[in-house]
């Protein structure tokens, strides 16, 4: 198929810049990592409960058995497919494949033991939460550090650089283009030690949960310490609650943390849009570049605003899916698993908005001309400072005094002032420019730097 034929962009329009997420997203590594843990527990039950069958198996034959699982190619899962057309059912297609490799492998001894005693769920939970495990470590954590690093290199660079706050969408207070930046990085920081910490956990019980088959056939085996090791040696925490499912709250948490991540980036490509119409920044652009089929004069912020889109649809089918995916009828239902199916879609638009947010960080032009000027047009931004001095001073209705004087005399407000208080007080404030009200925003910066640096050491 053609990427032009595909149902959606994630694998058509943006496949190229999503390059290597289907190793943890795609039905082939979904169906990859079936094969790995039906065969990883297939070698723990010979070892541990079927110990009689050992000696009459080749002493190679842990090898063989996982070369089943690391050679397993397209062609390999397109078998699993033809399989699955006639069985009506996924996993079994999955068994039935590793029966047939058996076969061809010399190793019919352990055709009967493929998934014996468990559910369907017992492999789909380990290989879902191995799968996200690792996107979580070798593709979004180095994805966030990267962005992060950026964001705080920035942060330094213009840590002095003075801009015009605002609230309330109006102007404010003087703080500085790395203060602004540094805030989003901290966050950005905060959360990202708390995914380098998650825990995957996973489960194995049979048909509810209770080793209902396991217990029977081998009575003197126990069931729950071999499901813990099982699991633990899949690099997963035991989950014990448990019915033919594994509750879906661990992986919840997780997704409710990358759809926090998604928010905040959302929110910082919306202030990156707003500094970009304030023209305190800019991107640059290559000359072949259209950026509207009707004005020719038109350069547009693309790359945030496709960021900003990406984190928002993420973060939304992320929090549905942290939601309904805690619900389950009574032991099993299906409902569940088309939307599990579906983890590749907000992870993959997570990612694509950290590649563009990064792409137009590195286009970005800061303007510190634009900013120096308009707090300079802004000296009314001192109104603050001057109604705070006056009460230090002992002026009790100075908030009003000031208030009235920006809104009635706002070029004369320095004249006014002279009037109300000691010549040697007026010195004081006299001699202030807003250029000079900053406060303590590069210090802020460097700390916060500095912060951040103490918490990637934590995960680096």
């Amino acid at each position: 198929m053609d990427i032009l034929e595909a149902i959606t962009p994630i694998d058509g329009r943006y496949k190229e810049k999503l390059s290597g997420i289907e190793n943890y997203f795609s039905e082939y590594a979904l169906i990859k990592e079936r094969i790995r843990v039906e065969i990883e527990y297939l070698i723990k039950l010979v070892e541990e409960v079927e110990k009689e069958r050992l000696n009459r198996l080749p002493k190679d034959w842990k090898e063989t058995l996982r070369k089943i699982h690391e050679e397993f190619n397209l062609e390999d899962a397109k078998r699993v497919k033809e399989i699955e057309k006639n069985v009506g059912h996924d996993v079994f297609a999955v068994v039935k494949f590793i029966a047939e490799r058996l076969e061809s492998l010399g190793l019919n001894e352990l055709k009967s033991l493929v998934h014996l005693g468990l559910t369907s769920d017992d492999i789909n939970n380990i290989a879902y939460s191995s799968l996200l495990k690792r996107f979580n470590r070798e593709v979004f954590i180095p994805s966030l550090i990267k962005l992060l690093d950026k964001i705080v290199s920035l942060s330094m660079e213009y840590k002095d650089t003075i801009m015009l706050a605002r609230t309330h969408g109006m102007p404010a207070v003087p703080t500085t283009f790395g203060r602004f930046l540094i805030n989003y990085a901290y966050r950005i920081a905060i959360v990202l030690e708390e995914l380098y910490n998650t825990k995957f956990y996973g489960k194995i019980g049979g048909a509810v949960g209770d080793f209902n088959a396991l217990k029977f056939l081998y009575p003197t085996v126990d069931w729950i310490s071999f499901a813990k090791h099982f699991i633990e040696s899949q690099g997963l925490e035991y989950f014990p609650a448990n019915t033919q499912i594994l509750p879906h709250d661990k992986i919840s948490d997780y997704l409710s943390k990358v759809a926090l991540i998604a928010s905040i980036l959302s929110n910082l490509c919306r202030d990156l849009w707003m500094l970009n119409m304030l023209r305190y920044i800019s991107f640059t652009f290559s000359k072949s570049e259209v950026h509207s089929s009707t004005m020719p004069h038109k350069v547009n912020p693309l790359l945030i605003e496709n960021a900003e889109g990406c984190f928002d649809l993420s973060s939304e089918i992320l929090a549905y899916m942290n939601r309904r995916l805690i619900s389950i009828r009574l032991h099993r239902d299906l409902s569940d698993s088309v939307i599990k199916r579906f983890y590749g879609l907000p992870l993959s638009l997570i990612y694509l908005g950290i590649t563009n947010l990064i792409s137009a960080f590195e286009k970005m032009l800061v303007n510190k001309e634009a900013m120096y000027i308009d707090v300079r047009n802004h000296p009314e931004t001192l109104s603050e400072l001057y109604q705070l001095y006056l009460k230090k001073i002992g002026f009790f209705d100075a908030y009003e005094t000031i208030q009235k004087l920006t809104r009635e005399k706002p070029e004369k407000i320095l004249e006014e002032i002279k009037k109300l208080i000691p010549k040697e007080k007026f010195v004081e404030i006299e001699k202030l420019t807003v250029l000079e009200y900053s406060g303590e925003a590069q210090r802020i910066v460097e700390l916060l730097a500095k912060e951040i640096e103490s918490l990637k050491k934590k995960f680096l």
